[in-house]
């Protein structure tokens, strides 16, 4: 596995979210990119750069790999798109990881998130 210089930290949900996504395929000469319905899955952990989430739906990520993903890690939505690096089967569903495709503005929004979120979770243990 590759060392990630520039991956800032990975932090792990202790309980996971709900989440939702959407399959991609891209727009080539011949036909529009095409997006499937939502799908539910749980965001089990993210970094600024990826998530590894969990669904029950088997993904075929050699031919589907790009998603689109819509979440709220503390109270901003998000929306961003990422595509899809390796999967593992569970007992029951899948867990995928995913790299996400934003942007800098993306990953300060993740951070800030992340940050309201662990403040907020650290009052309410007090």
């Amino acid at each position: 596995m590759l060392y990630k210089r520039n991956e800032y930290f990975r932090y792990t949900f202790e309980e996971p979210f709900e989440a939702t996504f959407r399959l991609k395929k891209e727009a080539s000469e011949t036909s529009p990119e095409e997006i499937s319905k939502k799908g539910k899955c749980l965001m089990i952990d993210i970094s600024p750069n990826g998530v590894k989430m969990y669904s029950e739906l088997f993904i075929a990520i050699d031919q589907l790999n790009h998603v689109e993903l819509q979440f709220k890690i503390d109270e901003t939505p998000i929306q961003i798109d990422g595509e899809f690096i390796w999967s593992h089967r569970k007992k029951v569903g899948f867990e995928y990881g995913v790299r996400l495709m934003g942007d800098e503005e993306s990953e300060k929004l993740i951070i800030s998130e992340l940050k309201n979120r662990r403040k907020k979770e650290l009052e309410l243990k007090k």
